[in-house]
């Protein structure tokens, strides 16, 4: 009987124990996010001003953890996006917005306000693989696909923070790898990897182009999230990284921006805009959209890459 008692004592003080830890542990963790759905349709039907029918369905999560316990800060964001459209009398759909993005930022504290000694880490790419369209057909193999690229950074620095929704980070020891997974794509020396090498006289295969490639540099990143009104909400991402021992005067850039209206308590417009910039990118430009991209205009080279779309629809903010 005795141990049972001390059983059961030992057991309440225990759960007492774990549940004051759990519940302190909780309140130190803070977490917001929006999702989204926007549908839009247009059909005609002998319209004398003209134009197109079309269909577009977008698709939008975004999701912030962080944790706050003395002198450190952990914060976690995920970004995901992803949406078609079919234009005129298109059967195929066509995708027009995918990415996935999950930044991890840990900082502690200095002896100087507002700055903090941090370490980051970046994971970027996409859902589904990306084409090259002609009209209502797929044009050659796909151009992009889940981690086809994919893009991990790692990088040490110092983060400021004057204000609760801005967070400026200096980071001079940063590391970029990038992932090219589908091999022909890598073949080819797709978004920067090393390209396959081929006998000059036979065109034969001698070796595979690489699927990965490492960069060393430093970067910048500078992240806002405000609430502007009760109904009006701002995230804000920008991120720029050059590489010390290739071209270190062509920056990259990465700049994410969504902008949620709430017209009601379940819809909303959201504003997705996304403006890339790699100097390792080649964008294969095609024309006259034949396929053949031996056009005399068909100039290839790094280009800014810009993404910019509105809709109206469902949409749910925690």
């Amino acid at each position: 009987m005795k141990k049972l008692l001390v059983i059961i004592s030992t057991s309440a003080l225990f759960n007492q124990f774990y549940s004051q830890n759990n519940q302190d542990s909780i309140k130190h963790w803070k977490s917001s996010g929006f999702i989204g759905l926007n549908y839009s349709q247009t059909a005609l039907n002998n319209w004398q001003g003209g134009g197109q029918d079309n269909l577009a369905i977008n698709s939008i999560f975004n999701y912030q953890l962080d944790y706050t316990k003395g002198n450190i800060n952990w914060t976690n964001k995920l970004d995901a996006q992803y949406g078609f459209n079919r234009p005129g009398s298109d059967k195929l759909l066509k995708k027009n917005l995918d990415q996935l993005l999950f930044v991890s930022k840990f900082n502690i504290q200095s002896k100087i306000k507002n700055l903090y000694y941090t370490g980051t880490m970046d994971f970027r790419t996409q859902f589904a693989p990306g084409y090259v369209y002609k009209g209502d057909s797929i044009v050659g193999r796909a151009t992009s696909d889940f981690f086809s690229p994919a893009y991990i950074q790692l990088a040490i620095g110092m983060d400021y923070k004057p204000l609760s929704y801005l967070s400026i980070s200096l980071l001079p020891i940063a590391g970029k790898t990038t992932i090219v997974n589908r091999q022909y794509l890598a073949d080819m020396g797709a978004f920067g990897v090393e390209k396959a090498i081929y006998d000059p006289n036979t065109g034969q295969l001698i070796q595979h182009g690489k699927k990965i490639r490492f960069e060393y540099g430093g970067r910048m990143t500078i992240r806002f999230k405000k609430d502007i009104t009760k109904t009006v909400s701002w995230d804000s991402y920008l991120d720029l990284f050059s590489n010390y021992f290739h071209n270190p005067q062509n920056i990259d850039v990465v700049f994410n921006n969504l902008i949620t209206f709430k017209v009601s308590k379940i819809f909303t417009i959201s504003i997705v805009s996304q403006m890339l910039y790699d100097d390792d990118v080649i964008i294969v430009r095609d024309w006259n959209k034949d396929g053949k991209f031996d056009h005399p205009n068909d100039i290839n080279g790094p280009r800014l890459q810009m993404l910019n779309t509105m809709g109206i629809g469902l949409g749910y903010k925690f």
